[in-house]
């Protein structure tokens, strides 16, 4: 039996993997994946997936479905939603008591985390949105 933290690891990891593969514009997901946990503490959990489900630009859908599927892998509440369904899991969300929404808020953070940590090291891509791999040869061209 995995532990907890290492299910919303590897959640996280399958995300951030496909978005490697996908090569859809991966610098703006990256930016807004480093900004997501502080939107979640000064906004709260259900005003962050509600700023993402208004949004109608691509990374914004794109990192509310990734949301939505980690919590589909992690989170029992949430196994009755269908892939990619953000609107009935931002209803979930809005419709929860106190302490569902605490215990999701807390989810959502440590969720969060991982994102970050794999948009770090697999797409190689700062909370700046630029990418490590291009100014580490920017930097080694610059010393030759």
């Amino acid at each position: 039996m995995k532990p907890r933290s290492q299910k919303v690891a590897t959640a996280a990891f399958e995300r951030i993997s496909e978005r490697k593969i996908d090569k859809t514009d991966t610098s703006k997901y990256a930016t807004l994946v480093h900004k997501l946990p502080s939107m979640i503490l000064q906004n709260g959990l259900a005003q962050t997936t509600g700023f993402l489900l208004a949004k109608n630009e691509a990374h914004h859908k794109a990192l509310l479905e990734d949301l939505t599927l980690i919590f589909k892998k992690i989170d029992a509440d949430f196994k009755d939603i269908t892939d990619k369904d953000d609107k009935a899991f931002h209803a979930l969300i809005i419709g929860s008591d106190l302490y569902k929404i605490m215990r999701m808020t807390r989810e959502a953070l440590e969720i969060a985390g991982w994102l970050r940590r794999y948009v770090q090291g697999i797409l190689k891509i700062g909370s700046d949105g630029n990418n490590y791999l291009q100014e580490n040869e920017k930097d080694k061209e610059g010393e030759s």
